[in-house]
């Protein structure tokens, strides 16, 4: 089996008589939430694979390519697949607020400071396990209702619903990186800020404390 490539994303496989296309992801952004998951699962299986096997395994999932037909590529174009990947994996991004998927556009929560305690509480109890990321993103971006012509929007009420949790699976990874990156620097600001509020209140609530002679400090 060789690959002929027609551009950076779309390869043709020739087997035999047979023609695959087949797109290889150039950058993060055409990878899937789903297909990194699926990604840091084989890498923590790594120790159980041989080298081969978890690069066939890597390539298969990132092209759709079957297992038993990696080991049919070219080597130079195998070595290759898996450089571009690892490359795709490792590219840092930065925040986009909003994103087109399966035609829907999606924004990110337009005001934190005004975030839901529905909202608070699920992010907080979903936590940060990788398994569960598209439940996040399923929290903080929602499909866009309305926009204004100084591309202020609004988005969908919060109601967790597992259709739409599902939806996020198919996320790219450039906006789930940007968005957590932004989101939980955003709200390590924003603790501190309670803290110090906090601190602050108490030291002014404070009881003075009262001399012997009546004399307060």
């Amino acid at each position: 089996m060789t690959i002929k490539k027609q551009n950076p994303l779309k390869l043709r496989l020739i087997y035999m008589t047979e023609t695959i296309s087949i797109l290889v992801p150039e950058n993060i952004a055409d990878i899937t939430l789903d297909q990194y998951v699926k990604f840091e699962a084989l890498r923590a299986r790594e120790d159980t694979l041989t080298e081969q096997g978890m690069i066939e395994r890597v390539i298969s999932l990132f092209t759709g390519i079957k297992k038993q037909d990696v080991k049919k590529l070219v080597h130079k174009d195998y070595e290759g697949l898996m450089a571009q990947i690892i490359a795709a994996c490792e590219q840092e991004v930065g925040f986009e607020n909003r994103f087109m998927l399966d035609g829907v556009e999606y924004g990110f929560i337009p005001n934190l400071d005004e975030i839901t305690t529905a909202e608070y509480v699920d992010l907080s109890t979903i936590g940060m396990q990788l398994e569960d990321m598209h439940k996040i993103m399923a929290i903080l971006f929602r499909r866009i209702t309305e926009e204004d012509s100084f591309g202020n929007y609004e988005i969908l009420p919060y109601s967790h619903n597992k259709e739409n949790d599902e939806v996020m699976r198919a996320c790219p990874m450039n906006i789930v990186n940007g968005a957590l990156v932004f989101f939980w620097s955003l709200s390590r600001e924003l603790k501190e800020a309670i803290q110090k509020s906090t601190k602050a209140l108490e030291e002014r609530n404070k009881p003075q404390a009262i001399l012997k002679n009546g004399v307060g400090t």
